[in-house]
């Protein structure tokens, strides 16, 4: 297929899968489909490969005969992973397919024929924007699935309250690792570097850790100036610092001033008692130990990070 071609053939398909979404009211009432694509970052051969062997040699300490299990791609694509897989116990999903055997299908539409079979999910599924469409990938595989490997953004190593992570169903995750950032590739042959992991999760509840709080020392909250988001505002002459949210290699610094916070979102923190000592330990925090790097290179520092760094350091409630 040539290049124009394929581009027509994608919105022909983006057009048809927006009507199907809006009908059954898929995506978040903050998401708008006709700005979604169908973001397809190929997962090249060997991270595949690589990617598979390792749920494999999981499985096999597991003790998981795979023959009695179907393997499902969601989101096939040109068929990195589903051609790794045993052609008797495989179903190839995607709503662009690009390689032979692979279903025309919208896989958050999609249940299997048999639900007396066992099944296992394994691919590359679109990310969406704040990872919302991965996690309804992970959520509509966990309705099936006895094991999940899947690549994923990278909000999913974050540990904190909002963090997809935490909003999978009836999944536990059991490994998770960074994969290199040149693991994809575009059909443009355009260089594309994404930050990604890879993570198996099989079916069962997280064991979640009673949680420290340190909120008898500070009040943290959300500040973002932007029309669509605002929130915080109210809050914000009761502040004794901002820190600064989104960074890429110069770590930020507690200011007194919201201008002075770049990208319009921050924290504002009041700090409730031992004042000097609470911002002589914000001071000297690396934000490199408590941060998430994100899809495209920066780093994303949450409430939850801010946390994890006071209450490491003695600043937790009695």
């Amino acid at each position: 297929m040539l290049y124009k071609d394929f581009e027509e053939s994608k919105n022909n398909i983006i057009a048809k899968r927006n009507k199907i979404w809006i009908k059954n009211r898929i995506f978040p009432k903050w998401i708008n489909p006709e700005e979604i694509d169908l973001e397809q970052f190929f997962t090249k051969e060997d991270t595949a490969k690589y990617c598979y062997n390792n749920l494999l040699s999981f499985l096999d300490k597991e003790k998981i005969d795979i023959s009695n299990y179907t393997f499902v791609e969601p989101s096939a694509g040109n068929g990195a992973f589903f051609n790794l897989l045993d052609s008797k116990n495989k179903i190839g999903l995607d709503l662009m397919p690009l390689s032979d055997g692979i279903l025309e299908q919208d896989f958050l539409l999609w249940s299997p024929d048999d639900l007396t079979k066992k099944y296992i999910f394994i691919g590359n599924p679109p990310f969406g924007y704040r990872a919302w469409l991965a996690l309804a990938f992970m959520n509509s595989a966990a309705q099936y699935a006895d094991y999940i490997g899947f690549i994923l953004p990278m909000s999913f190593q974050s540990d904190g309250k909002g963090s997809p992570k935490n909003r999978v169903n009836n999944m536990k995750l059991v490994h998770s690792e960074i994969l290199p950032n040149d693991s994809f590739y575009r059909l443009d042959n355009k260089k594309i570097t994404v930050n990604a992991l890879w993570q198996i999760w099989k079916k069962g509840n997280s064991d979640l850790e009673e949680k420290k709080s340190c909120d008898d020392w500070v009040d943290i909250f959300t500040v973002d100036t932007r029309k669509e988001r605002t929130c915080g505002i109210e809050k914000m002459n009761n502040a004794d610092f901002f820190l600064q949210r989104t960074y890429y290699t110069q770590q930020p610094k507690l200011v007194k001033d919201f201008s002075e916070v770049k990208y319009v979102c921050g924290y504002g923190i009041i700090i409730k008692k031992s004042k000097k000592k609470v911002e002589n330990i914000l001071n000297s925090i690396n934000w490199n130990d408590y941060s998430n790097l994100a899809t495209h290179n920066c780093r994303h520092i949450s409430m939850y990070h801010i946390e994890k760094a006071l209450i490491d350091r003695g600043i937790v409630n009695a």
